[in-house]
């Protein structure tokens, strides 16, 4: 251990210079304690400028989402009203396409309406000319008939003849005697209408009626009681032409 002599010491610094010494530093550390305050100040002020962007970021991100998620929500809404404009659009366009098919059917319908009529008008003409046709020969046949039943014995070959030319008349033999018309049906001038009856033991029989005609059974009874054959026969040709003119004017009707 090394003896140090007091002696050897430098003399203490006189009183003033302490104090100045302190003075000094307490100055240097007021001013480093007022830079260290001022730096905490700026540091709180860019803290508090960070929150406030910070705070001003989130809104604006908060903002950003509720926008993406109404534009998401207007999109939704914007396809469906396309949607429905298209099926609009398709149904529009279907109901005008329904509206000219039914236009063209009605056209098309007004159309044949008008033909038929005029067939119907033609036809009505054809059939009124064809009865007085008809009306003047069988006003000839009766009026040979009664010259016939004058002279006291009918021709019965010339009355068939006459009815054969002018009524469409014919006789056929089998199981009983087939009287057969046509010239009856405007329409179908060649369809036949036929009826048979048989004599057994001075009595008429009625065997087929095609197509049946009302009063057959009557006009039987006054055959069997006037024994009039050719009365009934021509009877009977006027119930078959009665029988297609009452179903012609239901025609008409329906056209109507």
């Amino acid at each position: 251990m090394v003896m140090v002599d007091d002696t050897d010491l430098p003399p203490p610094p006189p009183l003033m210079v302490m104090v100045d010494d302190a003075t000094d530093l307490r100055r240097n550390m007021a001013e480093q304690r007022a830079q260290i305050q001022r730096r905490f100040a700026a540091v709180r002020d860019r803290a508090s400028a960070f929150n406030a962007a910070l705070l001003s970021a989130r809104s604006i991100a908060d903002q950003t989402v509720s926008r993406r998620a109404r534009l998401h929500e207007l999109k939704l809404q914007l396809r469906k009203h396309e949607a429905d404009l298209a099926q609009a659009l398709t149904f529009q366009a279907s109901k005008r396409s329904t509206y000219k098919l039914i236009s063209e059917s009605i056209s098309n319908t007004t159309a044949t309406n008008e033909q038929l009529r005029s067939l119907v008008v033609e036809h009505k003409a054809k059939r009124d000319d064809y009865t007085n046709i008809i009306s003047n020969q069988l006003k000839a046949i009766e009026s040979l008939e009664a010259d016939n039943a004058a002279r006291g014995d009918k021709n019965l070959d010339e009355v068939i003849m006459w009815y054969n030319k002018f009524l469409g008349f014919r006789v056929v033999g089998g199981e009983g005697v087939k009287f057969v018309f046509n010239k009856i049906d405007l329409q179908s001038p060649d369809k036949e209408y036929f009826f048979s009856i048989k004599l057994t033991k001075e009595k008429y029989t009625l065997l087929q009626c095609v197509p049946l005609v009302e009063g057959s059974k009557e006009l039987l009874n006054d055959l069997n009681c006037d024994n009039d054959l050719f009365k009934f026969v021509r009877i009977m040709r006027e119930r078959f032409q009665a029988a297609t003119n009452s179903w012609g004017s239901s025609f008409r009707l329906f056209l109507l």
